[in-house]
């Protein structure tokens, strides 16, 4: 039951995987959004301070899938689920760097390390994780190998635990990034997704898309604290707000988004309605505005943070 469950997971989910990365808003003057379109194997670019596409799309490899952009903020790497590659973005011109590095099978979800800057990739069909050194664009070192269908990713602040959720197994793999070695399997819900590490790297944060929950786990302890918070109908992503008090969870299923108080742990006020499949979310650097991609309806929902309403939808993409 659990593999078909992953399966159907999978390809439901995963034609059109939206992703959202914000440049560092004291870097840039005029940010951007990217979203990746896996049908037409390209990569969109929404400008933030005008809320209006950036043409044309950025071409990469087959099936693009997750997104992660450097420390300086001069590389962005995408996943491309059917080529099993990773493909490189010079942000500079928002054009491919024209390499594709090739990892495992059906890369999925990718992370950064904030120093050092490797990159870390989950192959979702190998049950692996490929480290790609920046340097010289190429897989280093041995795959990393972890529990069924490793999907998201998350790195603590210092760099020094990767945290992977395996949706074929529902645990969360802990991961010394010194030695590269597996050190603990942590059970969670059912098919584990969106993931993050908070600022202060106390705790990490897992929404289960089969169990419909958002749970969260000490990171010093490794264990589950407080109970499980229900939200919306599979959950797929999650978001903090800069000071650390709200959760933003995209709910795929339900076509809103819950918000947590992380204080008490519980849901505030009443889900947000937003576009079709809500499946990336994130929030602005002034915690004033939230973005979130919906599959859909291939739109972007922006909620003002003060009305709790959606007060913009932006187009994307090809309909």
């Amino acid at each position: 039951m659990g593999e078909k469950l992953v399966a159907a997971h999978k390809v439901a989910w995963g034609l059109v995987l939206l992703v959202l990365c914000l440049f560092p808003l004291t870097a840039f003057a005029s940010p951007f959004i990217y979203l990746t379109n896996s049908a037409e194997a390209t990569v969109s670019v929404i400008d933030m301070a005008t809320h209006r596409g950036v043409d044309p799309p950025i071409a990469v490899g087959e099936g693009p899938f997750g997104i992660a952009l450097n420390p300086t903020g001069t590389r962005l790497y995408v996943t491309n689920l059917q080529s099993g590659t990773v493909s490189i973005i010079d942000t500079s011109t928002n054009t491919s760097i024209g390499i594709q590095v090739r990892v495992g099978n059906e890369p999925s979800g990718i992370a950064v390390e904030r120093k050092g800057g490797k990159i870390y990739v989950a192959n979702y069909g190998s049950d692996t994780i490929s480290v790609i050194d920046p340097a010289i664009n190429e897989v280093t070192g041995l795959p990393i190998t972890v529990e069924r269908n490793p999907y998201g990713m998350a790195l603590n602040p210092l760099g020094t635990r990767l945290y992977v959720s395996n949706q074929g197994s529902d645990t969360i793999s802990v991961i010394d990034t010194t030695t590269n070695k597996v050190i603990e399997s942590i059970p969670v819900g059912s098919l584990p997704q969106g993931i993050l590490v908070t600022p202060e790297g106390n705790l990490l944060y897992v929404a289960n898309a089969g169990s419909n929950s958002v749970l969260a786990i000490n990171t010093a302890t490794n264990k589950i604290i407080g109970q499980q918070v229900t939200v919306g109908m599979s959950p797929a992503a999650i978001a903090i707000d800069p000071e650390g008090t709200r959760l933003y969870v995209a709910n795929y299923a339900s076509d809103d988004v819950s918000v947590i108080d992380t204080v008490s742990n519980r849901v505030i006020g009443s889900a947000i309605p937003v576009g079709h499949n809500p499946y990336a979310i994130m929030v602005n650097g002034s915690g004033t505005l939230v973005y979130v991609a919906n599959r859909g309806s291939r739109t972007v929902s922006v909620i003002d943070v003060a009305t709790a309403k959606v007060s913009e939808t932006i187009p994307y993409g090809r309909k």
